[in-house]
């Protein structure tokens, strides 16, 4: 269940930032490049935009091996008490 979440939080927060970032160079190759290379076209490198949400979806998954180890050892009864 740790993994899973945290594969689905690094790949919607990889999937939101990489639209928020070919928004963002859309906006300013339209609004400064176009101005001074009229023939520029912008280009979307979208193998390594893939290769970037997969190696994020991998990233979330390795950093949730330890807290999950670690709550797999607490006792549900432990884990519930207050210290």
């Amino acid at each position: 269940m740790l993994a899973v979440e945290a594969m689905l939080l690094s790949v919607v927060a990889t999937l939101l930032g990489t639209v928020l970032g070919v928004g963002f160079a859309w906006v300013g190759c339209e609004t400064f490049v176009k101005r001074a290379l009229s023939d520029a076209t912008l280009r979307i490198p979208w193998l390594e935009l893939v290769l970037v949400v997969l190696i994020a979806a991998l990233a979330g998954l390795l950093s949730s091996v330890l807290p999950a180890r670690r709550a797999a050892r607490v006792t549900p009864a432990a884990g519930l008490s207050l210290d």
